[in-house]
């Protein structure tokens, strides 16, 4: 993915935007080398696993959002409890609005009574996708359900629909899983891609937030930075060395190591 992202440019080569580090169709070269990829193929899914994590790797930065930095986000996803909100979605705010190519944001475990009511999510990746059949920007989530790499699944949203409402019903019918063969299997996925977006957008609205302040977990006098490629060597893009944590809050504390 990296040599990918080194051929931007390339006047042979169709270009993209800058806000979209490596296109999927980069990642379906990855995993399926021979570019035939039939029905019911279980690489489909790994696709926007490879495409999420090695745009992570760049920079490898988890989020934590404080309760009360999420707030009031939580209160505008949902018009009622179980019933999301039909709130604009205004797409064009997040081209150039995550403070990294991708980010983890890591989610609080559900509470009791609402466990089993709603799909498990132990938080969830986030980032751009430039979709070359349509010329069409996605906001790309691919859901952690449970530290697996099988229990990723991918939800995008579609950053040029009216609202996450509307992007949610497009894709969520089960004709739209046609490469699944289980009938039951495709109605879950459905269900999935239906409330997944809403169950972390509060997260996800709270980590573009110009309002709030992110910093470092544990030097807070720090702020996350977008991964940039290397003058010389190849390829130009080199990950980070290990894990960043990042806090999402309501003011900035005081700088100086955090004591947890």
């Amino acid at each position: 993915m990296a040599h990918f992202a080194d051929s931007k440019g390339d006047p042979r080569l169709d270009d993209w935007p800058d806000w979209c580090w490596v296109p999927m169709s980069g990642a379906y070269a990855v995993v399926c080398p021979s570019g035939v990829m039939l029905p019911g193929d279980p690489r489909v899914e790994d696709m926007a696993r490879v495409a999420a994590l090695s745009t992570w790797w760049l920079t490898k930065g988890v989020y934590w959002i404080d309760d009360d930095a999420g707030a009031k986000h939580v209160d505008q996803a949902w018009s009622r409890p179980g019933v999301p909100a039909e709130k604009p979605l205004r797409g064009e705010r997040f081209l150039n609005a995550l403070p990294q190519q991708c980010v983890y944001i890591a989610l609080p475990p559900q509470p009791l009574e609402e466990a089993g009511k709603i799909p498990p999510v132990l938080g969830v990746f986030v980032h751009l996708e430039y979709d070359y059949r349509g010329g069409r920007p996605e906001l790309r989530l691919l859901i952690d359900r449970d530290g697996t790499w099988d229990g990723l699944a991918a939800v995008p949203v579609l950053l040029d629909r009216p609202t996450l409402l509307a992007s949610a019903r497009e894709l969520a019918k089960p004709e739209a899983f046609g490469g699944v063969q289980d009938e039951e299997q495709r109605e879950a996925l459905a269900e999935l891609v239906r409330l997944a977006p809403f169950l972390v957008w509060p997260a996800v609205e709270a980590l573009i937030d110009r309002e709030l302040v992110i910093s470092g977990w544990d030097l807070p006098g720090e702020q996350p930075q977008p991964a940039v490629p290397r003058a010389t060597g190849v390829p130009r893009w080199k990950g980070a060395p290990k894990p960043a944590r990042w806090r999402v809050g309501v003011t900035a504390p005081r700088a100086g190591l955090r004591t947890i």
